[in-house]
């Protein structure tokens, strides 16, 4: 079982190192997606309970094509681990933002 976990360990760190989609990583390598997610929950479940520092939401730096540089300097673009895209126009309310995101690491 310590090798299962230490071989999933290394997947989850790889695919968070990597900056891709988790279902593109998870095609390149040849892992089941729901096994990804499944072994993801369980290992993010052992590091917070015992008493290890959780991954930290990070920022991607996203360079759009040509024809959607105008309307993408005026949002914000976050990339989420699971591959989802959230785009944030310039002006959002705060709040409104502070609460999408609350709900989102709440998801993981």
């Amino acid at each position: 079982m310590q090798k299962r976990r230490a071989y999933w360990r290394h997947i989850v760190e790889e695919a968070r190192r990597s900056g891709q989609g988790i279902r593109p990583f998870c095609r390149e390598r040849h892992v089941k997606e729901s096994l990804f997610y499944h072994w993801r929950r369980v290992l993010d479940g052992e590091d917070r309970s015992g008493g290890k520092r959780a991954v930290e939401p990070r920022f991607v730096l996203v360079s759009p094509h040509e024809k959607d540089r105008a309307e993408s300097s005026r949002m914000l673009e976050l990339v989420l681990e699971r591959g989802w895209r959230l785009r944030i126009p310039s002006g959002a309310d705060e709040t409104t933002l502070r609460g999408v995101l609350a709900a989102l690491a709440a998801a993981r």
